[in-house]
């Protein structure tokens, strides 16, 4: 949700900006069989997401190094939320694999006379119960796309391979995620539209938290954690991001739940250390 447009606070977004006040995370369509397993279309989590990147999305402050937060705009390229996607999943509680493909979409505006189209995409992925407390995720996604401008166009075959590992173990959560991004991360520093995209990148994040559960009339449950992640661009795009936090997050009754969490920062722009609170309300 775009708060500030929704509540009609002038100050506090852009207003030249085409984004709407609120946004559609998923509207899909499709069926499932016992046999023959789910297929779905529409706007809908990806196969990388869901095998990988869902595994530390966990906290707040976070996706900034794995694909969803990387990358052009999950909604478009593909690693996120993509629009006009299709997708079957078939398998066991143990085991089970995915096939997404991307149809093409409309030209998302970038900064200056810029603009990304997706042309189409594949992606292959599996989720696997190594036992009752370990999973193990892994996929790639194979995405053909162009940027356009000033009458120039140059393409790009944006390619992911990722992995992911979760356990939870009675009251714990463990999770660690690691991809590998070719020809996906914008360089905001490229000279023309060849290097827009033209270099590679690996990602890492992480998250252990410890759940306290309690069982009072105001609060379900109180759970701290440690958490971080690492983005490395690599070749003419050189540049590094890490992040440290520490948070807790606390879960009352009737659907509210407060978040707080310290950033600790250390990147190639000089981010400075923060704050991040938030209260959401489930209903």
């Amino acid at each position: 949700m775009n708060t500030g447009r929704a509540m009609g606070w002038n100050d506090h977004y852009d207003r030249d900006s085409d984004d709407s006040a609120t946004t559609r995370r998923q509207v899909y369509f499709g069926f499932e069989s016992d046999r023959y397993g789910r297929l779905t279309a529409g706007k809908q989590n990806s196969v990388y997401y869901d095998t990988v990147g869902v595994s530390t999305d966990v906290w707040d402050y976070n996706q900034f190094a794995q694909a969803p937060g990387v990358g052009i705009d999950g909604s478009y390229d593909g690693s996120y939320r993509a629009r006009k996607s299709l997708r079957y999943s078939n398998g066991t509680e143990d085991f089970t694999v995915f096939a997404g493909w991307l149809f093409p979409d409309d030209d998302l505006h970038l900064d200056g006379p810029l603009d990304y189209r997706r042309r189409n995409g594949g992606s292959i992925g599996f989720r696997w119960h190594l036992t009752d407390d370990l999973t193990l995720g892994a996929a790639y996604a194979n995405t053909s796309a162009e940027i356009k401008g000033s009458g120039d166009q140059q393409s790009f075959r944006q390619q992911l391979t990722g992995s992911s590992l979760t356990w939870t173990g009675g009251d714990w959560y463990l999770a660690v995620g690691a991809g590998y991004y070719d020809d996906f991360v914008p360089d905001p520093g490229a000279d023309g539209l060849n290097d827009y995209l033209a270099s590679d990148a690996y990602g890492v994040e992480y998250i252990a938290r410890y759940s306290f559960q309690l069982d009072n009339d105001w609060v379900q449950s109180i759970k701290p954690f440690v958490a971080g992640d690492r983005l490395k661009r690599l070749g003419s795009a050189d540049a590094q991001s890490n992040h440290q936090v520490l948070g807790v997050t606390t879960q009352f009754n009737h659907g509210f739940r407060l978040d707080l969490e310290r950033i600790f920062a250390n990147t190639s722009d000089s981010e400075p250390d923060s704050v991040l609170a938030r209260l959401r309300y489930d209903f």
